[in-house]
């Protein structure tokens, strides 16, 4: 018999050897049931998540290209690259020295892909702090923005931030986002291509409306998202509880 056809005999009998322990069918269908309820609840909250996500997408499209205005405002927009309105900085300076991250550690750690915060460094020095910024992934384009200090793992970026007091920083974010930017060869791109990419951008105050309005949105999503994780969590918690017998419906 070959090795990897005994270790499968080995897994079943192993399996086909465990004893678990289940209450009457009467129980164990309430408990099914009470945890089908949370996996509505769950399916229904995530529903919310993308329903919100898709109006804000919908409002990006409208109000940051400028086909929907906002009550009171007319002004022409005016046409800048981004190297007009962004200075960009290199990392270097706050590279973390060690990726021996902790939870009970402050600083947060970051990268512009989509992990954002690796971990937290009890380190104190090399700390960035003239928030906020953009984060910019200089091989992907990937970006966050950030409003909190920061050291960050790898050169591999660049930090942005506004140039001009007529800049709202989160506006250009936002613009940022409907970029579609082909990536090509692995090679940094910020300097040689994207700093020429061209935006419009309206007067600062109807920048500063469109980002907040937006960025209310995106503070609606993220207490959607806090909730799914506890309902998650308390699913959890009963799944340890009614499947184990600690608690018993019956």
């Amino acid at each position: 018999m070959a090795v990897g056809q005994t270790m499968a005999s080995l897994n079943t009998q192993i399996i086909n050897n465990i004893e678990i322990f289940f209450p009457p069918l009467p129980e164990q269908h309430a408990i099914s049931e009470a945890l089908s309820d949370m996996d509505a609840l769950i399916a229904a909250q995530e529903a919310l998540i993308a329903k919100k996500r898709a109006i804000k997408q919908g409002v990006m499209q409208e109000l940051l290209t400028g086909k929907r205005r906002l009550p009171g405002f007319n002004g022409e927009w005016k046409e800048k690259s981004i190297g007009e309105l962004l200075d960009y900085e290199q990392p270097t300076k706050y590279i973390v020295n060690s990726t021996e991250y902790a939870p009970n550690n402050e600083v947060p750690v970051l990268t512009a892909n989509k992990s954002f915060i690796l971990g937290y460094t009890d380190e104190i020095h090399g700390i960035y702090e003239n928030v906020p910024v953009i984060i910019f992934d200089d091989f992907t384009t990937d970006k966050k923005y950030v409003n909190f200090p920061f050291k960050v793992k790898s050169s591999g970026m660049k930090i942005l931030r506004q140039k001009h007091k007529f800049v709202d920083l989160r506006f250009v974010y936002e613009k940022m986002q409907l970029i579609d930017f082909v990536i090509g060869d692995h090679k940094r791109y910020y300097i040689s291509e994207y700093q020429h990419i061209k935006i419009s951008i309206p007067v600062l105050s109807e920048q500063n409306a469109i980002s907040a309005i937006i960025t209310t949105i995106e503070t609606e999503i993220k207490t959607l998202e806090k909730k799914l994780e506890k309902i998650k969590l308390l699913k959890q918690g009963m799944m340890q509880e009614l499947l184990t017998g600690r608690i018993r419906l019956m």
